[in-house]
């Protein structure tokens, strides 16, 4: 399975009002997470090491 479809697996939408979905939010952590490996910035030699910025940015969306 590649990153993509690893991270299209995890609920990150929100059923519920804000913040109260806490397994979405949770998740989104996760996929984060997961994101941040795949892209190499857990290597403290990464020029982008320790920054989050622009991780979903690789993959497109479904949204309009």
């Amino acid at each position: 399975m590649t990153p993509e479809q690893q991270i299209r697996t995890i609920q990150t939408e929100t059923t519920a009002y804000g913040a109260t979905d806490t397994r979405a939010m949770e998740n989104r952590v996760i996929a984060l997470d997961m994101l941040y490996k795949f892209a190499g910035r857990n290597n403290p030699n990464s020029p982008m090491h320790g920054l989050y910025t622009g991780l979903w940015a690789p993959y497109p969306t479904d949204a309009p």
